[in-house]
């Protein structure tokens, strides 16, 4: 029985609570009553944490590593996903109030300045941190101020950059940034600073593309920065040109490609695998039990399109023995793919970093009925090649050890990850020796904190099945 919105309960303890406030008036001595008020939480907090908590259930990859928790006691929503993640290994998933933005991310339209940084300590015990312009994004922001591949920042807003507002320079809207250069151990700034402003900007994952005649040979050139599947007819188009070009050995640079859609990643592997290979297993996809089970029952007799993908046969296939890949540490996911998947069928030769480490894969979950904007980018699935040659503690091994050089722009031949590769086809060992030597040290004290700080979304390994 409820009066006015109050229930008889709640009169009760309002007329017990007056009861003790008369008691006390005739008491010399004072007595302080306090009373606590039962938290309640929003409903619609709790619809929010309902919807992460029966897909996170069903999906989540280490569904038998969350706690059991009350959604109803779990007022902010940010940290509850957070407490339902299996942390020994899971750095990946995440949750956003914008499913909007996040749909647009993947496919390519993104708020930035529009470059691509690598963060490191200026030197050993110091906080201090520069950061080298790896590339721009052709035409946006970065671009039209006159910023380009090489550049040195060394101050943003006035300010040294720390491990603390290093994240600034990508989420800033409006930045001013300082530029500088390096000797004897000193820096000196460069001047004007430089302005850039954040604008909704349409990325091309197809940074760069040549193809190169060196000593009889026609070898291609692809800087690919990212899966966007929207891309994939120009990514075709790359390499039916590299066909027609005669391209007999392939230079594919992926040093600042942190992953993106599996469908595009198989693409690009079934036009680069040797054309014997059409049909055989590019990947296979490992789910939590549970999700194993109700595919297998509900999809009878076709079950297996969703543990099992395949190269494809393909026109513009290069049908190709060798592969040289250039990687850092920013390499990771669908890129790590390509080359672990690529490696049991034909000569795949690593160049630069080890790579990020990130052998799983994650799905957009949003809600159907479009009640609210929330949606979740779980960790569903697990990676495995065809032999399972992987190993899931560390990120991929190079062949050929050597840091990232920003002297020279994407696509030039003396570039020198670039050379040391056309060096390897050519046949050249006097010279790559001379290039391997340079190319092992490195003035500034490397960090990966500072490529997980550039962008979260960045390693991304997203499926559509």
């Amino acid at each position: 029985m409820r009066i006015s919105g109050y229930s008889v309960k709640n009169i009760l303890l309002l007329l017990a609570f007056l009861f003790v406030i008369v008691a006390c008036e005739d008491d010399e001595n004072e007595i302080e009553i306090e009373i606590e008020e039962e938290e309640t939480i929003d409903p619609g907090v709790l619809k929010i944490n309902s919807f992460v908590y029966e897909n996170m259930s069903l999906y989540y990859l280490w569904e038998d590593k969350m706690p059991t928790l009350n959604i109803s006691e779990e007022p902010d929503t940010w940290e509850y996903f957070d407490k339902l993640l299996y942390d020994e290994i899971d750095r990946w998933s995440f949750i956003t109030d914008d499913v909007d933005e996040l749909n647009n991310y993947f496919a390519g339209v993104r708020k930035e300045v529009g470059y691509s940084l690598r963060g490191y300590y200026f030197e050993e015990g110091s906080d201090r941190v520069v950061a080298f312009i790896e590339y721009v994004e052709p035409g946006g922001p970065a671009d039209k101020a006159g910023l380009k591949r090489g550049d040195l920042i060394v101050e943003m807003n006035g300010a040294w950059i720390t491990p603390d507002n290093y994240s600034d320079l990508f989420y800033s809207d409006q930045l001013n940034v300082g530029l500088g250069t390096v000797s004897d151990g000193e820096i000196y700034d460069l001047t004007p600073s430089v302005d850039v402003t954040a604008e909704e900007i349409q990325i091309d994952p197809i940074l760069r593309n040549e193809v190169f005649t060196i000593s009889g040979i026609k070898i291609g050139y692809l800087a690919y920065t990212s899966f966007i599947d929207e891309y994939n007819d120009d990514l075709e188009a790359v390499f039916s040109n590299f066909k027609a070009e005669g391209v007999s050995e392939l230079i594919l640079d992926l040093r600042y490609n942190g992953g993106g859609a599996v469908s595009t990643a198989r693409l690009m592997a079934s036009m680069i695998c040797p054309a014997s290979s059409a049909g055989e297993l590019f990947l296979r996809s490992a789910y939590n039990d549970g999700l194993e089970e109700a595919i297998r029952n509900e999809n009878p007799g076709t079950y297996t399109e969703w543990f099992e993908d395949y190269f494809e046969t393909n026109s513009n296939n290069l049908d190709l023995s060798n592969l040289y890949v250039l990687t850092t540490g920013g390499t990771a996911s669908a890129s790590e793919m390509v080359i672990y998947s690529l490696s049991p069928y034909m000569n795949v030769f690593q160049i630069g970093e080890q790579t990020h480490g990130k052998y799983y894969g994650s799905i957009t979950i949003e809600d159907e009925d479009g009640t609210h904007n929330w949606a979740i980018q779980p960790i569903i699935m697990r990676a495995e090649n065809v032999d399972n040659s992987i190993d899931y503690s560390i990120g991929l091994i190079p062949d050929y050890e050597m840091y990232d050089d920003f002297r020279y722009e994407l696509g030039d031949p003396d570039e020198v990850l670039t050379a040391f590769a056309i060096s390897k086809i050519t046949g050249s060992s006097t010279k790559a020796q001379e290039l391997l030597k340079s190319a092992k040290t490195i003035d500034f004290i490397p960090s990966k904190e500072f490529l997980m700080k550039e962008n979260p979304l960045r390693y991304e390994m997203y499926i559509d099945k």
